[in-house]
């Protein structure tokens, strides 16, 4: 019989994961496994369950973004020929990386391309000596995902970051920055906002088209947003981000890389994955390119 971790966080999202329980695990038993379940009870827990996760036929997890950054961090730890194929059920309060994944709403087809769908490479991150799955990234609206408490997430779900991205709105700090690439691109600016990613979706205050976002391709999107001077300004970032293409020049920049340094001359707060990731003056991420196989669409 196949064997299948199957680990979930039972608090993400107003505890959906704790309410799917019974569903999920029925339907991961007729697709013919053994299951071996496991709830996390703190941060770190799926990464170190995950770590031994050789020996499984599949790994499913069922939770957020962060819960499922943790599984993948700990998959890396596994050399890549045991590393076992990822499952991903959303139970999160933003699920952008469901959204890059394109799975479906419904639970039980997420639960049959979870346990028995078709599992593709698909690139990860490395931001300074931590793993992401979708996105590493600084400035505006970045902290509301770690900054908001648990509870207001669970209670006010994908509001709750507007809510708290908003009031960063009345005094936007920005980040004197040289951004260079390995391929040798290189800038200068004061950004308001800055990230590294492999997603459509960041956390519901602007999206990528799908067709600008390959998983696969070595290739990270970057974007770059500068400090706006005038009302103008914001309107011309604003009408940029409802239609976002690659350009060099601009208030946005948005362009491709494999790997990107950005140093600074103050501390700079990075988020990875809606999780702090420290500070530093000086952040390279590099793309992990078909890191892990997800399941997916």
């Amino acid at each position: 019989m196949k064997r299948l971790l199957f680990i979930y966080n039972p608090r993400a999202g107003r505890q959906k994961a704790r309410a799917m329980l019974p569903e999920l695990l029925e339907r991961f038993a007729r697709q013919n496994y053994e299951i071996v379940a496991f709830p996390t009870q703190k941060r770190g827990d799926a990464t170190e369950r995950a770590r031994h996760a050789a020996g499984f036929d599949r790994v499913v997890c069922c939770g957020g973004d962060g819960t499922m950054n943790e599984v993948i961090t700990g998959l890396l730890d596994i050399p890549a020929e045991d590393r076992p194929p990822v499952g991903y059920v959303p139970a999160g309060s933003a699920n952008d990386y469901a959204r890059s994944l394109s799975l479906p709403k419904h639970l039980g087809e997420q639960a049959d391309i979870a346990g028995i769908g078709a599992a593709r490479p698909v690139d990860m991150g490395n931001s300074s000596g931590l793993t992401f799955t979708y996105i590493s990234a600084f400035g505006l609206f970045t902290e509301v995902s770690y900054a908001t408490p648990q509870n207001a997430k669970n209670l006010l779900g994908h509001f709750a970051y507007l809510l708290e991205g908003a009031k960063g709105l009345l005094n936007v700090p920005s980040f004197p920055m040289e951004v260079t690439t390995s391929d040798g691109i290189r800038m200068e600016g004061d950004f308001i906002y800055g990230m590294v990613g492999n997603t459509v979706s960041m956390g519901g205050v602007f999206s990528l088209p799908r067709e600008l976002v390959k998983l696969d391709d070595g290739q990270f999107e970057v974007i770059l947003i500068r400090k706006p001077k005038t009302a103008r300004d914001w309107q011309t970032i604003l009408t940029a981000l409802s239609k976002p293409e690659p350009r060099m020049e601009g208030a946005v920049v948005i362009f491709n890389a494999s790997e990107v340094t950005f140093r600074s001359t103050i501390p700079v707060a990075w988020t990875v994955d809606g999780e702090f990731g420290g500070e530093r003056q000086e952040t390279t991420v590099k793309n992990l390119h078909h890191a892990v196989n997800i399941a997916c669409l």
